[in-house]
């Protein structure tokens, strides 16, 4: 037990110490330049910088690679590398070697992050845009829209409403550890169709339900049409059959009833024709004339010279000769 206590303990003041160690941040490549905070120009002071416990600056020693210094007095690195991350303590003297200050400042080197690229993709609500950042690790992502930072969004992805979208609208995405900063190009997210317009119907856009529902829509009254038209000649035909069948059924009983109605129109009354006067004094000559005609002997047709001979019939009995 109280050796896991031991451990905790260790791992612990670790912790504090690694919070303590990281004063100062720099990135890979850059310069930096770590200032001890006191006014030193003109003046003539004993001035020491050391690394991890190591002397690299010493105004009365000789130190090789000598770093540079500011006039000021300030300890200048350039071209870090990762290997600059440590502890830099300063001492400064006075001309009778009484400590003025000692401050030490703790160096991180990282490795600086990479300009992001900025991505969009359109779908049917929305709009999203991804702030890809490579391979760097650790980093804060800050969105901006027309230069005006967007609280609240620190993801990598950002995704807005169509409705929200604006055709003038620039977004740009920032990235940042403790040592670097890059930010993206200006993107305006711009869709193949005009987003903000774009309404659902059933899960389909607006315009293509449209466009399905009056081609239904005509074809529809087409079929109606063409059926009211066949259901009419059908009746028409149909009356003109039950018409027909009913003069058929009728015919025999209104026939007799015709002939007797004809024969009455040209054939009056025997009474009537009795009823009549006859003509007075009728002479033979109009009673001949008005009687049938007799028709007239045809006279016999002359024969014609060609004509065959008539045979004579021959006589079966003796013939009887003259004394």
């Amino acid at each position: 037990m109280s050796v896991v206590m031991l451990i905790s303990l260790i791992l612990l003041a670790l912790g504090f110490a690694g919070a303590e160690e990281c004063t100062v941040y720099a990135a890979v490549g850059r310069n930096k330049v770590i200032d001890h905070g006191l006014e030193l120009l003109g003046q003539s002071f004993h001035l020491r910088w050391t690394h991890d416990h190591k002397i690299v600056y010493d105004t009365r020693k000789n130190t090789k690679p000598k770093p540079q210094t500011t006039p000021n007095g300030s300890l200048l690195l350039t071209n870090l590398q990762l290997n600059n991350t440590g502890s830099y303590q300063v001492s400064i003297y006075d001309n009778v070697g009484k400590l003025v200050l000692e401050k030490t400042t703790h160096l991180c080197v990282l490795l600086p992050v990479s300009k992001p690229r900025l991505t969009h993709t359109c779908t049917d609500a929305s709009v999203s845009l991804r702030c890809d950042v490579g391979n760097s690790v650790d980093v804060n992502v800050v969105w901006s829209r027309n230069r005006q930072t967007l609280t609240g969004s620190t993801d990598k992805t950002l995704t807005i409403t169509k409705a929200m979208l604006k055709s003038v609208d620039l977004y740009v995405c920032t990235v940042s550890n403790k040592a670097s900063e890059e930010k993206s190009d200006d993107v305006n997210p711009e869709c193949a169709e005009d987003s903000s317009s774009t309404v659902l119907l059933f899960g389909m856009k607006l315009w293509l339900m449209v466009a399905i529902l009056a081609g239904g829509g005509g074809l529809l009254l087409i079929l109606i049409v063409i059926t009211l038209v066949c259901v009419c000649q059908s009746r028409r035909r149909r009356a003109s059959r039950l018409k027909e069948e009913e003069e058929m059924r009728l015919a025999p009983l209104t026939q007799p009833t015709r002939q007797a109605s004809l024969h009455h129109h040209h054939h009056p009354h025997p009474h009537k024709s009795q009823s009549r006067t006859r003509p007075k004094n009728r002479t033979p000559s109009q009673a001949t004339q008005n009687s049938r005609p007799v028709p007239r002997p045809r006279s016999p047709q002359p024969k014609p010279d060609d004509a065959p001979p008539i045979p004579i019939p021959r006589r079966t009995g003796p013939w009887n000769h003259r004394s």
